[in-house]
């Protein structure tokens, strides 16, 4: 009797000690902030100017409409001023007084109409290899994992089946690139992104339909992660890349039309994968519609991934 009388005692001081002790520890987690969203990278559609990004992997409407640049303009986005969210940035074609035209950057760290906040600078030059076909595709990616995003531009050859070049810069200002490589062939699409997680953004290809070609340096040499990702050529699709779990390694996504057999309209249909292999989407949401029409042939893809 004495015993369960102690046991019962003993129990709730216990008890009461782990109470307490999880009241002091809640009174120091901190609430999440209003708006908070999950990690990860979410959608981002750039239309004639405006900007629609979605906040979530969901089949939805903007969260956040707004104006940025002019119509023609390439869009980017990245991390800017390394402070952990990405935001936008168009790239502008001017033109010298001898006809040569290069690119002007312009830069901005908020996801808000404005003018750039980083001084406008002019980097790399735009050449096209065809009528149809732009010669060098502006890019964005932390190369040196600094925690900033820094510009870049991958050049096709003239030569439709030569070597590509890749030239990359590790400040958003002007000057020579930083990188001068040769990675990939023929008219590959460029893509960019961490596939190993190590933090610095290194280059890849999709080539054909759906062939993923990925490098884990900024370096020549052949792809060290291959594998296919897509309908194989049964349907027109567009490559876009982002953190899609939140797990700090970039892997692939295709967008398709809706019905996927049309060989024009918005590309709404977003099928994503958490990895670097080959397999079915890890995930499916609608975004974007027929009104934001994509016209083939597509000289850059005017749909991005931003966290």
């Amino acid at each position: 009797m004495y015993a369960h009388a102690s046991f019962r005692a003993s129990f709730r001081a216990t008890r009461l000690i782990i109470v307490a002790a999880l009241a002091i520890a809640e009174a120091f987690v901190l609430p999440a902030p209003a708006g908070a969203q999950p990690a990860g990278s979410k959608p981002a559609i750039i239309d004639n100017a405006t900007w629609y990004l979605r906040n979530s992997l969901t089949s939805g409407v903007a969260t956040n409409t707004f104006r940025y640049g002019i119509r023609g303009d390439i869009p980017v986005m990245g991390d800017w001023n390394g402070d952990g969210h990405d935001t936008v940035g168009v790239v502008r074609t001017n033109t010298l007084p001898g006809g040569q035209q290069t690119y002007s950057w312009y830069l901005r760290n908020s996801n808000t109409p404005g003018s750039a906040t980083i001084t406008p600078f002019v980097f790399g030059t735009k050449r096209f290899v065809s009528p149809d076909i732009l010669g060098t595709i502006p890019l964005a990616g932390d190369w040196n994992d600094d925690g900033v995003d820094t510009i870049g531009v991958m050049v096709y050859d003239i030569n439709p089946d030569g070597p590509i070049q890749w030239q990359l810069r590790n400040s958003n200002s002007a000057g020579p690139p930083d990188i001068v490589i040769t990675y990939s062939r023929g008219r590959d699409r460029p893509i960019v992104g961490d596939w190993n997680g190590d933090g610095v953004d290194t280059i890849g290809v999709v080539r054909g339909p759906n062939s993923w070609l990925l490098r884990n340096s900024n370096t020549s040499g052949v792809a060290q992660v291959a594998f296919t990702y897509g309908s194989g050529g049964r349907f027109r699709e567009l490559p876009v890349v982002g953190d899609w779990n939140g797990d700090g390694v970039d892997t692939p996504a295709v967008l398709r039309n809706r019905p996927a057999t049309d060989s024009q309209g918005g590309y709404e249909d977003w099928l994503f994968r958490n990895s670097n292999t080959t397999g079915v989407a890890d995930g499916e949401f609608i975004y974007g519609s027929d009104a934001q029409t994509i016209f083939q042939p597509v000289e850059f893809i005017p749909r991005l991934s931003w966290q």
